[in-house]
């Protein structure tokens, strides 16, 4: 087998690797014989001159191999799950794994934490108090096979290659290549045992995907490494160019995902969870998935299989009476300074504003506020006069919250004219 220095240089000259060559990098970065500085290296290389698809297959393929994968065989429901490439108040999971539940699947679902500017799934999920997001192998499998579902992040057992390389390209700047992206999600879906999957791909100024063309680069290459899985698998591409929902932070979207199990919500969140939840019954080969999805909740069912995942994690029963846990103790009002349509939101802007009092982290040392997010009265192309409120942000550090209301004030500009509106769903494929 070539050396570091000649694998690294491989790339380095755009020559494509071999299966073998890509599995002995994987297969050595973990022992160490590869070392962080030539990973650094050889990431650095795939940043700049890529990955062709067979590459980007068995790079995906040798991070699986690097842990477990599940076996879901024994059970009778299709195993489905969802990914979504990250936004500012997309909390869709967790209402959405519940939902699939009652409608008769199973969702192992591992999510991650903030990154950047969007929010993790896994963070609000440990807003919840007693929430354990970080279960044992044997725990999580078996939660999945007597709940139906469990959320847990990234834990030793799955794809540890992943979590090592991950860090490394935080560390290196080599996040944004579609060939590493691919591997580090694909890889964790796969590994879960799933039939389904469903992608979310964010398009729009708080996305990481700003425009469809990138957008559908990404999905093409997810979607060739799903076939090669025997993996079914449908893109839906949906708008981040505004918050999702009514709310963006950590408590205050579980709140929110609460009320879409009851039948609530804001529209907008309802109908993308509707959307990616029927398009994940179609998967399964349901013929009426609008009707098993509305049942899912007027029943009740869904509800109350999200009580049984979270107790299962460790949650405490006195801990469901959810509106009495992580209250705000600060307010602060973002006003409109003129009438008219709000014309855009700064959606970018709104996200790292949430990061900075407390709903994400500028470091891995830094702590989350549970109690920290906004609060939307308003959507793009709503009417508002001047002095009404366009929101309200809160937390529990005060001081937090005035160095940086005027930033959150400056993501929302308003028109004098009319706003054309932007379809929640841009695409499919």
């Amino acid at each position: 087998m070539l050396s570091p220095y000649e694998l690294i240089l491989k790339k380095q000259q755009k020559t494509p690797h071999t299966k073998e060559e890509i599995q002995h990098i994987i297969d050595s970065y973990l022992s160490g014989k590869f070392t962080d500085y030539h990973m650094s290296a050889w990431l650095m290389s795939v940043y700049y001159n890529g990955l062709n698809p067979t590459e980007t297959i068995q790079y995906t393929k040798s991070i699986i191999n690097s842990g477990k994968k599940i076996n879901w065989d024994h059970l009778n429901g299709f195993v489905v799950d969802k990914h979504s490439t990250g936004g500012v108040g997309d909390k869709v999971s967790i209402s959405l794994a519940p939902i699939l539940v009652a409608c008769g699947c199973y969702v192992p679902m591992i999510v991650g934490r903030g990154l950047g500017h969007t929010g993790g799934t896994l963070d609000k999920l440990e807003s919840i108090p007693g929430y354990n997001g970080m279960l044992k192998y044997e725990k999580f499998t078996k939660t999945v096979e007597k709940v139906g579902c469990s959320i847990i992040g990234q834990i030793p057992d799955i794809c540890p290659a992943d979590l090592k390389i991950y860090n490394l390209r935080d560390q290196t700047a080599t996040v944004k290549s579609n060939s590493l992206i691919c591997g580090s999600i694909m890889s964790k879906k796969i590994a879960e045992g799933i039939e389904g999957l469903i992608l979310d791909i964010k398009v729009g100024n708080g996305a990481f995907m700003k425009n469809i063309d990138e957008a559908k680069i990404l999905s093409n290459i997810l979607e060739d490494v799903a076939f090669d899985n025997n993996i079914k698998i449908k893109t839906v591409f949906s708008d981040m160019n505004q918050i999702l929902g009514n709310t963006a932070g950590l408590y205050c979207e579980v709140l929110e995902s609460i009320e879409i199990l009851k039948g609530n919500g804001p529209s907008d969140l309802k109908k993308l969870v509707k959307i990616i939840a029927c398009e994940c019954l179609k998967l399964s080969g349901e013929e009426f998935p609008n009707s098993k999805f509305e049942s899912a909740i007027s029943s009740g069912k869904a509800y109350e299989i999200f009580l049984k995942m979270i107790k299962s994690h460790g949650v405490k029963a006195s801990d469901v009476k959810f509106e009495k846990n992580n209250k705000p103790k600060y307010f602060r009002k973002i006003k409109s300074k003129k009438s008219g349509y709000v014309k855009s939101m700064n959606t970018f802007g709104l996200g790292m504003g949430l990061v900075k009092i407390g709903a994400g982290r500028l470091s891995l040392k830094d702590k989350v506020d549970p109690s920290s997010g906004i609060y939307l009265n308003v959507k793009i192309g709503d009417y508002i006069r001047t002095g009404e409120e366009i929101g309200v942000i809160f937390n529990s550090d005060e001081k937090k919250l005035d160095e940086n209301l005027l930033s959150f004030q400056s993501c929302f500009k308003i028109s004098n004219q009319l706003v054309e509106l932007n379809n929640l769903i841009i695409d499919y494929s």
